[in-house]
């Protein structure tokens, strides 16, 4: 019976560990994801566009950066972010691309910043 207690604990912990182990890829996954929802009243701002453009997205703010220059962002008429079967979604990564009156720049990074950055740097 003494080592049967201890052996029923080792189980347990076992079946508790390796059950943490199974959850925790899909947590870091989720908190991994580079995607944001736009809203309908996002901002994006285009000053010095090649690289990377400002993004306010309600009361958020990111910097996306594409993956190779996107020269026409600054003087397309029109920006739309794309991103097949996510509709709605902004996703870094190669998730989505800008799409402008010339170019489809492929986004690889949507990264979060203050709201002091963003006015700063949209100056």
């Amino acid at each position: 019976m003494k080592t049967l207690i201890p052996l029923c604990l080792l189980v347990v912990a076992t079946a508790a560990g390796s059950a943490s182990a199974q959850t925790a890829p899909d947590t870091t996954a989720a908190a991994g994801s580079d995607c944001i929802t736009l809203a309908d009243n996002h901002q994006v701002v285009r000053r010095s566009a090649a690289e990377s453009i400002l993004l306010q997205n309600g009361s958020d703010h990111y910097l996306v950066r594409f993956a190779r220059s996107c020269s026409s962002a600054a003087t397309s008429r029109k920006v739309e972010f794309v991103t097949p079967d996510h509709q709605g979604q902004l996703c870094g990564a190669g998730g989505s691309k800008l799409r402008t009156d010339s170019q489809s720049c492929e986004v690889t990074a949507v990264e979060p910043i203050t709201a002091e950055v963003f006015t700063r740097r949209a100056r």
